[in-house]
């Protein structure tokens, strides 16, 4: 488990926004493009707003979703209306070159459209961690988890809800993939998670460098 541990949210947030920012620089510089999935939470919100004060090519940045609830995008639930107000309305990228789940049409009708517009391979995912241990909408005891393809329409029987997300074959076919995690509540779920415990969702995700808050991370071992 790679990881790094941050005395604060919002420092943490300050500093995937900087990585953010090179990783940016540097896959433009030698791919001409930066193909970047985004996910919704409270930790991305500080993301976001750490993002406007930074020099990012965003000309040259193309965004996705990890993940969507099956909502329109200007409900206040939409991972791409939070994405939007904190972020994508301060900066600018190119309206063009922001790919939204339609979480408004029938859940796998959207999932195959999605599929079309996802570029060959993802730069960079970010994820955020549920207290379950789920990632993006890959719920425990869903179908989804074990789903083939690159995004699947997944029923959450806990919610009694249809979610959009990414498969894990898509997340782990990224160059990178980044966890940003803060609180307590995921303090037992990450302390699992190094240990290979094996019992959550979340430990499907390959080679994934950590973000931690010292909340977070208070269960971990030296």
């Amino acid at each position: 488990m790679r990881q790094q541990i941050f005395a604060t949210p919002e420092k943490l947030a300050q500093a995937a926004a900087r990585e953010f920012a090179q990783l940016a620089r540097a896959s433009v510089g030698s791919r001409g493009a930066f193909h970047v999935a985004l996910s919704g939470g409270s930790t991305p919100k500080l993301l976001y707003c750490a993002l406007r004060e930074l020099d990012v090519p965003w000309s040259e940045v193309s965004i996705y979703f990890s993940d969507e609830r099956c909502v329109p995008p200007d409900s206040p639930d939409s991972n791409y209306k939070l994405a939007l107000d904190e972020l994508l309305s301060r900066v600018p990228v190119p309206a063009g070159q922001v790919f939204r789940l339609q979480g408004e049409l029938d859940p796998h009708e959207a999932a195959a459209r999605y599929q079309q517009q996802l570029p060959g391979q993802l730069d960079l995912v970010l994820l955020g961690l549920g207290d379950d241990g789920h990632t993006a909408s890959l719920f425990p005891d869903t179908a989804a988890l074990s789903a083939a393809g690159r995004v699947v329409a997944n029923f959450v029987p806990q919610l009694d809800a249809w979610r959009l997300s990414f498969t894990f074959d898509e997340i782990n076919s990224a160059r990178e993939r980044w966890l940003l995690v803060t609180g307590a509540a995921k303090a037992g779920v990450v302390r699992d998670v190094q240990q290979e415990a094996g019992s959550h969702p979340v430990e499907l995700v390959r080679d994934a460098r950590w973000f931690l808050d010292e909340s977070a991370a208070q269960n971990l071992h030296p």
